[in-house]
C-alpha cells in the first residue's frame, strides 16, 4: 500500500516521537497511537502543520517587550 502523504514527515503531538519510525506506522490510518507515549494522532491532511503558513500569519508587532 503506497503513502496517502508522501511527502509528509509525522511526530507525535504529545511528545514529539517520530511515528514514521515506528514499527506497522501507515499514514492511511485516520489515527495512529504513538508507540512512546500512547497519544492518539489524527493522521489526515487537516493535521498537517505548514511552517509557510505559520510565518505568513505571523505579526512580530505583536510580540510583548520584557
Amino acid at each position: 500500500m503506497s503513502a496517502r502523504f508522501p511527502d509528509v514527515d509525522w511526530y507525535c503531538d504529545e511528545c514529539d516521537a517520530d511515528l514514521g519510525e515506528q514499527p506497522g506506522f501507515d499514514d492511511n490510518n485516520e489515527v495512529w497511537e504513538c508507540a512512546e507515549c500512547g497519544h492518539d494522532n489524527p493522521i489526515s491532511e487537516g493535521a498537517i502543520f505548514d511552517p509557510w503558513e505559520f510565518l505568513a500569519k505571523f505579526d512580530p508587532s505583536k510580540l510583548g517587550r520584557s
